[in-house]
């Protein structure tokens, strides 16, 4: 266990999943709790998919977040906002002084270099009887110094294949702990108007026309407004569209190049990405 001037990081060689760890072992700790790991047997991403990470490469955190003012759960994407915000925040000092792409977020909360996916975030929240968020487990998977990658994802990238040196995973937690307490603790004063703003700023795939695809719905409940019934598309469907705008309360909405707008919750569409070439890049000690 590793003690920091903003709270606590416990540190684990080989655990099932960080955030199933914490979710199991929460009572009582104090807010901003952090469990990191070297190695996770049951890493978790979005969709129920696994989340791949080679031994020791990369940073594997969750934080145990306890909101100080009542955020309602249809206010709960303050919190994905805030944390996507702070992530990308990190990666963007790590490529301080380095030729690289533009970090993004992908909506909702996936960050980006460029067009290759670099860290996912997955928040689990426990509502209490008001109903209010009682707290939320955290977990950000970040790519720091893995150049292979055996997983069918389409577009993993790790930071060190823009610094071309091994990153101190140990440093990057703890600058990512301080950059998620800072955005986190400024939340229950925050405005969603503003913190939206920002968070529109960041969106990957902000600007011009790109190719979708539509899912099938997921039968999970989503905390966002169901999308009109006139403004539907079929599952299955290609569409190029362009970002007009996201609800502080999470759904995006598009505009198609007829000009009609499709407004989609979490999990009804993915993006189409372009081809991208894999290269393992040298290593600078």
């Amino acid at each position: 266990m590793i003690e920091q001037p903003n709270g606590m990081i416990e540190h684990h060689d080989r655990i099932v999943s960080t955030s199933t760890y914490l979710k199991e072992h929460c009572q009582g700790l104090p807010n901003y709790y952090a469990v990191t790991a070297s190695y996770q047997t049951a890493g978790r991403g979005q969709r129920g998919n696994g989340w791949e990470s080679e031994a020791d490469s990369n940073l594997l955190m969750s934080l145990l977040y306890i909101p100080e003012a009542e955020i309602h759960p249809s206010r709960q994407f303050m919190i994905s906002m805030a944390v996507s915000l702070a992530t990308a925040e990190t990666v963007d000092t790590l490529l301080t002084d380095v030729n690289a792409p533009e970090v993004s977020v992908k909506w909702p909360n996936d960050i980006y270099i460029g067009d290759r996916k670099v860290a996912g975030i997955l928040i689990e929240n426990t509502l209490d009887s008001r109903p209010a968020i009682a707290r939320s487990i955290i977990g950000i998977g970040l790519n720091l110094n893995q150049l292979k990658f055996e997983s069918p994802a389409p577009n993993p990238v790790s930071v060190i294949s823009f610094t071309h040196r091994l990153i101190d995973v140990g440093t990057v937690a703890v600058m990512l702990r301080d950059n998620l307490i800072s955005r986190l603790s400024n939340l229950n004063a925050c405005d969603r108007v503003p913190l939206t703003a920002l968070y529109k700023s960041r969106l990957w795939r902000r600007e011009g026309f790109h190719p979708y695809l539509t899912l099938t719905p997921s039968l999970l409940p989503a905390p966002t407004a169901v999308k009109e019934e006139e403004d539907a598309l079929s599952p299955d469907t290609l569409f190029d569209a362009e970002i007009v705008d996201v609800d502080p309360d999470g759904p995006i909405t598009m505009r198609l190049r007829s000009g009609q707008t499709v407004t989609f919750n979490f999990k009804e569409m993915t993006p189409v990405l372009p081809a991208i070439q894999h290269s393992n890049g040298n290593l600078k000690g």
